[in-house]
């Protein structure tokens, strides 16, 4: 049966949309299939879901013996991982293009606890048909490669601008990189537990800053889940710390 000929089945699962839709995702050239041509995707497409998932669902737990990785199409993914004494610290934010569960390719459990922040779109890609792929297609493999930096230049991020500095300082970082990341130049409103989990400071501190910020103007609510920021008081409270 031809992509264009699937019908969506009857699902009790409410995460499931339909099939993958290479040829006209929003974000192809980005994704991990990026350089592979939409003909030899063919072969593999009926494998892969297009899911969505609400706000505070998990893409997958720690520990987990996973057998597909998920590319990130719109919305925004946490990656947790536990302290001994049960506190959750966020190492990661993934952005639409982003690639969630890549330890699976060297043989490796979920090493993280992967929850959507805001309503997510992903693909879901069997390990079987990375593998298929990558015979035929070295490329795959560089794809593989810079996805990989990534994850490394965005944990380096989060240990040199958001884990020091004072708590101003960090919450200045934090807000400039969730502003960076939309296109209309908004900042996504997180929770203030998240803030904290991910800044590695407490709730209330979060909450105070975040306070004391509104006051002074540097943010202002604009809905219910963004607000506008001023880069450039951002920007001077961290050269000032």
């Amino acid at each position: 049966m031809k992509q264009s000929e699937r019908k969506k089945p009857y699902c009790t699962d409410i995460t499931w949309e339909g099939r993958a839709d290479c040829k006209h995702c929003a974000i192809r050239e980005r994704v991990l299939f990026s350089e592979i041509s939409n003909e030899d995707l063919d072969d593999v497409l009926h494998t892969i879901d297009h899911l969505c998932y609400p706000a505070h669902a998990a893409l997958y737990q720690l520990g987990e013996t996973g057998k597909s990785v998920f590319t990130i199409r719109s919305g925004l993914v946490k990656l947790i991982q536990y302290l001994p004494n049960g506190n959750q610290r966020i190492v990661r934010l993934l952005k639409p293009g982003s690639v969630a569960g890549l330890e699976l390719v060297v043989g490796q459990d979920y090493r993280h606890t992967a929850i959507a922040l805001e309503n997510t779109k992903v693909c879901r890609i069997p390990m079987a048909a990375i593998e298929h792929l990558g015979i035929d297609h070295p490329q795959l493999s560089r794809q593989m490669a810079l996805r990989w930096q990534q994850s490394v230049n965005d944990a380096e991020r989060f240990i040199t601008e958001l884990s020091t500095g004072t708590a101003e300082s960090r919450v200045a970082h934090l807000l400039l990189l969730l502003q960076s990341e939309s296109s209309k130049g908004n900042c996504r409103a997180i929770s203030r537990e998240d803030m904290g989990a991910m800044l590695g400071i407490t709730t209330e501190t979060a909450s105070r800053v975040m306070a004391d910020f509104k006051r002074r103007g540097i943010t202002q609510d604009i809905s219910a889940h963004h607000c506008q920021c001023d880069a450039t008081k951002l920007h001077q409270i961290i050269s000032e710390q």
